[in-house]
């Protein structure tokens, strides 16, 4: 155990650094994180004793985590720790927002000879955005995801009243809610695939591969950046539409699965690098 405890602060530190940025700069203190931390390792807890077929009684998570069995109890009991699944829900909007899109991009009744996605009406006669969203987005209302899809750029209202699309796919960005709320769900998502790979056998791990340089040109940066807009959304497109084939309506069969791909600039090692070669000049 000791042995791993160096590597594994060590790891904890990195992952934490650019974490702490976010939370100060969103006005949270290192008190505010430690109520989160407790309630991270009370949850963490929970899933390890239900792992181990064991009830997750105040007293075994309190011996676990180190927290004073009141202080779980506290944690347990609070609505803090026990908020709907808003994440899902927010998936699941974001997937069908992503189906609207791939829809408008690619089915012959929304584009145009050309394979350009159609100017849309909102609603009337065929094809309309109305059903647009009603063929590609399932339960979710037409106004919400027009709403959603101006909100990050992804479509246009023209002064006629009728919807341009503008992006095949769409990213969230800025500090909003919706952005902070993505953030924690692309991190848990990483660190859900790096911790199953970490407890398992080589056969039985997920894929997880990059390809990183410690001296690219800063020039270059825009053109990584134009190059993964484009194949990266190409690749993204083939891997959605072999998930959309194997979809399943049953709850009891089907799980949350998928692929992220993400682009990797380190400003904070180049600013660590400067700073030593003047430390040593």
């Amino acid at each position: 155990m000791q042995k791993l405890y160096t590597p594994l602060r060590d790891a904890c530190l990195r992952l934490l650094r650019p974490l702490a940025r976010i939370m100060l700069r969103h006005g949270l203190s290192t008190y505010d994180f430690s109520r989160i931390a407790n309630i991270a390792f009370v949850q963490a807890a929970q899933d390890i004793l239900r792992e181990q077929g064991k009830t997750p009684s105040f007293s075994r998570v309190s011996t676990i985590t180190g927290l004073h069995r009141h202080v779980v109890s506290n944690i347990v009991k609070s609505a803090e720790a026990n908020r709907p699944g808003l994440a899902v829900d927010k998936d699941y909007q974001r997937n069908r927002l992503a189906r609207v899109l791939a829809g408008w991009f690619e089915s012959p009744e929304y584009t145009d000879e050309d394979g350009r996605p159609r100017v849309l009406p909102v609603d009337g006669p065929e094809p309309s955005f109305e059903g647009l969203v009603r063929s590609f987005s399932g339960d979710i209302y037409p106004k919400i995801i027009l709403d959603e899809l101006l909100r990050v750029g992804a479509v246009r209202i023209l002064k006629d009243g009728s919807v341009r699309a503008l992006a095949r796919r769409y990213t969230l960005g800025g500090a909003d809610a919706a952005a902070l709320q993505q953030l924690g769900s692309a991190a848990r998502d990483l660190f859900c695939t790096l911790e199953h790979n970490i407890a398992s056998p080589t056969d039985s791990r997920l894929f997880d591969d990059s390809v990183i340089s410690v001296r690219l040109d800063r020039a270059a940066i825009p053109l990584l950046r134009q190059l993964l807009f484009r194949r990266g959304a190409s690749f993204l497109q083939d891997v959605e539409g072999w998930i959309s084939e194997r979809e399943t309506m049953s709850q009891s069969q089907s799980i949350r699965a998928g692929v992220m791909v993400q682009m990797i600039v380190d400003h904070e090692s180049s600013s660590a690098e400067t700073t030593s070669a003047r430390t040593k000049e």
